[in-house]
């Protein structure tokens, strides 16, 4: 089956056109500014700051190092457009995945590039041993639903996920509270709304008979527009990866970053080393990056969310 190999590494039903998810975002809630009294804003005890002022400072403790990263959340949402193609069994496939381990400074997100501009596409990953934090971890969002993380185990160890999620579960600009045991980290994690367009159109056809249409140029700059956009504390990365024409060996990747405005343009130079008539997937994802300390884990962890939709080409 073709292409079934990339959908491992990155994470649309029968016709010839797709429904992309539309976007949704709940009402925003206002939040009157504080009001500072008069009353508020007196310090005046100056007896309490003579006596302090003769005190001498004896404790000497520092507070925790929380720096370095102990634990990964992600929540993403990818939708294929022609699940037949990538050997996926549905349109809509949700990832719900988390796992803590000891302290280290590397990066869960280092795969992606770092700044903007394309590069060859490699893996990266985080070895520090995990640890085992209880039977199940749970995510829960401000509209009180609840996404259980059961304890299983991958190649890096002891890991918490859901692999039954349906589209309803993934609430779109939402943040997620997670739970293991007696810990709790807040706003560890927040998703991302999806599409109402992508173009070129014929990238998303879902009938396989149709699929591989849309042309991966050479010699020219190939570009890629979507909307809406223009979410500030979200990034776009497309992800061109190719294959022989049968779709049985792979080739190989490449990545490019922008802000995410709404179009970007990958030149052809980047494809010149493949031979004409290769296929091709493409990888539109919005991502979102939060790190943040907590106490409760002795140290950060890094909350990823994304949200991709993969589309099939060919080398022109």
């Amino acid at each position: 089956m073709i292409l079934q190999r990339m959908i491992a590494m990155f994470v649309f039903t029968a016709c010839t056109e797709i429904s992309i998810s539309k976007t949704y975002q709940p009402d925003d809630s206002a939040f009157p500014e504080d009001t500072i009294t008069e009353a508020d804003d007196m310090i005046v005890d100056i007896e309490d700051t003579e006596e302090t002022d003769n005190i001498e400072d004896t404790d000497t403790s520092s507070p925790a190092d929380l720096s370095q990263t102990v634990g990964y959340v992600e929540l993403g949402l990818m939708q294929a457009s022609c699940p037949y193609c990538f050997g996926v069994p549905q349109e809509i496939n949700i990832t719900a995945y988390t796992r803590f381990h000891e302290p280290t400074t590397a990066s869960h997100t280092s795969w992606l590039p770092q700044s903007d501009g394309c590069r060859d596409y490699y893996e990266a990953s985080v070895s520090s041993p995990n640890k085992d934090l209880g039977d199940s971890a749970t995510l829960k969002n401000n509209f009180g639903d609840n996404i259980q993380l059961s304890k299983g185990y991958d190649s890096t160890g002891v890991m918490y996920e859901n692999g039954y999620l349906i589209e309803s579960n993934f609430r779109r600009n939402t943040t997620h509270d997670l739970t293991v045991g007696n810990k709790q980290a807040d706003a560890v994690v927040e998703t991302l709304r999806g599409f109402d367009y992508i173009e070129p159109y014929s990238m998303l056809y879902v009938d396989p008979s149709y699929a591989f249409q849309a042309p991966i140029k050479k010699y020219n700059d190939n570009t890629f527009t979507w909307g809406p956009s223009g979410d500030i504390n979200s990034f776009f990365t497309i992800h061109i990866s190719v294959y022989s024409y049968d779709g049985a060996v792979y080739y190989g990747t490449v990545i490019c970053r922008s802000p995410d405005m709404g179009y970007m343009s990958i030149p052809g130079s980047y494809f010149t080393q493949y031979q004409t008539g290769s296929l091709a997937s493409i990888h539109l994802m919005r991502h979102r990056i939060l790190n943040n300390q907590y106490t409760d884990f002795n140290g950060t962890i890094e909350g990823y969310s994304w949200w991709e939709v993969i589309g099939t080409g060919y080398i022109e």
